[in-house]
């Protein structure tokens, strides 16, 4: 895992801004959860530098509050999260459908 999360935490919740303009997204309390439940089911490999020539294109900045809070930008296009905490970046390899419920929650 790439956080150190217990996703059990009753009190647990992600938001979720569009970069730009950093515009909040408005996110239901279910979606919140299918969120969370995605991204702890997810597989995530670290990217090395063989990886870099990848063009990055954050659209996302998402705060997970469980156990901690973590800022996490999101190139969804990639499938690539940079974690703010350690500074490492991640591909995510099988995203258990976490772009599509983040795509669908910011459409609507």
């Amino acid at each position: 895992m790439i956080l150190e999360i217990d996703f059990n935490e009753k009190d647990s919740y992600i938001t979720v801004k569009k970069i730009p303009p950093l515009a909040t997204v408005e996110i239901s309390e279910e979606t919140q959860k299918e969120l969370l439940k995605a991204f702890e089911n997810a597989k995530f490999k670290e990217m090395k530098m063989e990886d870099s020539n990848i063009d990055l294109h954050y659209n996302y900045l998402i705060n997970i509050s469980v156990s901690g809070y973590f800022a996490l930008f999101v190139d969804s296009s990639n499938k690539i999260i940079y974690v703010d905490e350690t500074q490492k970046k991640y591909i995510m390899v099988d995203d258990n459908d976490f772009f599509d419920i983040l795509e669908n929650a910011v459409k609507k």
